[in-house]
């Protein structure tokens, strides 16, 4: 559905992409996670046609981004991190300016945008002003404008960044019921989001792709099935630091031990030898936590490599 080939983008002496290149199937929910900086806002603006590569293409549906820029733009649903709604609008007169200014047939607006304003439980608010609405309900009318002409491509900038737990709890239960109808990208700092939505996930820095996979597969690269977290007192120098960690690798399930500020986070394949792993230990601990392997470990090992 979506082929990016080689892009790159420079701002000045800053390359936001290096030789970027992604596929993104037809349906399929794809995350795009990185640090800030990355590069994620970049490759979405120029999918979108509001940016151009400085090199390379995107093939939007065998388009090219340098030759069919509105039929492209018809075929895509953006929402920023900010959506740009213009204030003094109300909620249903917002969506029915841009019905009309997408195409959508006027004997069809306003059937639509009912089906919108119910989709993103705004009907109650529907003739009031943007500029009353809180973060979580500008969010919901972004969704209903980027949905108004019922684009085949819908791109997610952060939508849940900064919104309260329930609100970002409703946002995501909209983007999964669109799963599936829709190719998708969602582009968020949070792991669980990225875990819980997306068919597949990209981790992007300095403009290219450090790893890409299902979650589960990403996930399993990480060593081990479970993870110990033993926070200690302090247990001396670096020679008794040293000699506590050469007695966890001693155990057979134990696939690998790192220590950060009297934390010691271990890698293991079953969670045979826990016990015994806690008493080398000889009553020095804070608190002991057991957890399985998350995309937020993938994410923070990917930078370590």
């Amino acid at each position: 559905m979506i082929e990016i080939e080689s892009l790159s983008k420079s701002f000045g002496k800053i390359k936001a992409l290096d030789n970027l290149n992604l596929d993104i199937k037809r349906g399929e929910l794809l995350g795009i996670i990185g640090p800030n900086g990355a590069g994620k806002t970049t490759a979405i603006r120029i999918i979108c046609c509001i940016l151009k590569p400085d090199s390379g293409d995107v093939l939007v549906d065998g388009m090219s981004i340098h030759q069919e820029q509105i039929k492209i733009k018809s075929m895509i649903g953006y929402l920023p991190e900010e959506p740009n709604l213009y204030e003094r609008f109300k909620a249903r007169d917002l969506l029915s300016y841009f019905a009309e200014l997408y195409g959508v047939p006027k004997g069809e607006i306003d059937s639509r945008i009912e089906e919108l304003l119910e989709l993103v439980n705004m009907s109650h608010r529907a003739e009031d002003r943007i500029n009353t609405f809180s973060k979580g309900l500008r969010q919901r009318v972004g969704i209903a404008r980027a949905l108004v002409h019922d684009p085949q491509i819908l791109i997610f900038d952060e939508p849940t960044m900064g919104l309260d737990p329930a609100t970002a709890h409703n946002i995501r239960e909209f983007i999964r019921e669109l799963k599936g109808d829709k190719t998708i990208i969602l582009c968020t700092h949070y792991m669980d989001e990225a875990d819980s939505l997306c068919d597949r996930v990209a981790i992007l820095n300095q403009g290219r792709i450090m790893d890409m996979g299902t979650p589960q597969d990403l996930k399993s690269k990480i060593r081990g099935d479970l993870i110990l977290n033993i926070k200690v007192e302090n247990l001396g120098g670096d020679v008794v630091k040293g000699d506590v960690i050469k007695a966890i690798e001693g155990f057979s399930t134990v696939e690998d031990v790192e220590l950060v500020d009297n934390q010691y986070t271990i890698s293991l394949k079953s969670k045979n030898d826990i016990k015994d792993i806690i008493n080398v230990f000889e009553g020095n601990i804070l608190s002991v936590n057991t957890k399985e392997p998350t995309l937020e470990d993938v994410f923070i090992n990917s930078f370590k490599q």
